[in-house]
């Protein structure tokens, strides 16, 4: 597993999340997912925060929230900008499991492949080559929308996260995914 998410039984404040997703996208220098495995949830924010995203064929990703009781508001803010409204409409709303390939055509990967090291290795190798300064400035170029998602819309995602994950449905949600069972919502 690459990251299932938050810690159902305790989980962080949403401030938290906020504050490591900005970090990734603030840092100077590039961050590349390395995923070979599954990602949920939370998982997808880190990958949106990433510049670049490579993932093997055993990987698989699914917007679980839903399912849950609550919405991928925080996760949304590296991901809005980035990926494509349509496929973003889908997974978030069904809760569905998807394949790496369908995470490329969605813009939430980079590249995938059999071998996710030796669909890195290019990338990984160009990266060495740049010249560090100008790696920082072309990230800035590269990320300045998605940090401009974050100074508009993380005040009220982050409250939003908040009042879901300590609603009565949410305890529902989580309690019937720790049991192994259907929430009562499923019909």
């Amino acid at each position: 597993t690459f990251c299932a998410g938050a810690d159902l039984r305790d989980p962080p404040p949403p401030e938290a999340f906020v504050g490591l997703l900005r970090g990734i996208v603030e840092l100077r220098k590039p961050v590349v997912a390395r995923v070979d495995g599954h990602v949920r949830a939370g998982g997808l924010g880190l990958l949106g925060a990433c510049d670049i995203a490579a993932a093997g064929a055993a990987a698989s990703f699914a917007f679980t929230e839903v399912r849950i009781g609550v919405a991928p508001a925080v996760i949304s803010l590296p991901l809005l900008p980035r990926a494509d409204p349509r496929a973003l409409a889908r997974y978030y709303l069904t809760g569905e499991r998807f394949d790496a390939v369908e995470a490329v055509r969605t813009g939430l990967l980079t590249a995938a492949g059999d071998d996710v090291d030796a669909v890195l290795a290019p990338v990984l190798d160009g990266l060495r080559r740049s010249e560090p300064g100008a790696l920082a400035e072309t990230k800035a170029l590269l990320t300045a929308k998605v940090l401009q998602t974050f100074d508009r819309d993380a005040a009220d995602l982050t409250a939003l996260s908040a009042r879901l994950f300590s609603s009565a449905q949410a305890r529902e949600g989580m309690t019937a995914f720790l049991e192994r069972r259907d929430p009562a919502w499923v019909v």
